[in-house]
């Protein structure tokens, strides 16, 4: 019984730090604020960004259905600065995502 309490912490303990590894804490209480002044297209400006940020911890990234149902919590984690985690984007990079969802994230 000892062992199965035993290994059943362990397994617990490794998804748990599976999982938080994705994620950074942001290092600013601030919010990042996106300059917008053209419209931004998923296809030449976000999903680029997506790709090359993103994806390699959140594979449903890779389509656009997914990425516009998550839409809401990308932007905020952008925002934020929680993400994406060991990377920082440019202000660019934010504005092309951000600006792209506040636009409506149209399939373009």
């Amino acid at each position: 019984m000892k062992k199965l309490v035993l290994v059943l912490s362990l397994t617990i303990a490794a998804v748990s730090l599976s999982v938080v590894s994705c994620k950074k804490t942001s290092t600013t209480s601030a919010s990042y604020t996106p300059t917008c002044n053209s419209v931004k297209s998923y296809s030449i400006d976000a999903h680029p960004v997506i790709q090359n940020s993103c994806v390699s911890c959140h594979s449903s990234y890779s389509s656009y259905s997914q990425v516009s149902a998550s839409a809401s919590s990308i932007r905020s984690s952008i925002v934020n600065g929680t993400m994406p985690k060991g990377n920082t984007l440019t202000s660019a990079q934010k504005d092309n995502i951000i600006c792209w969802i506040d636009a409506g994230a149209a399939n373009n």
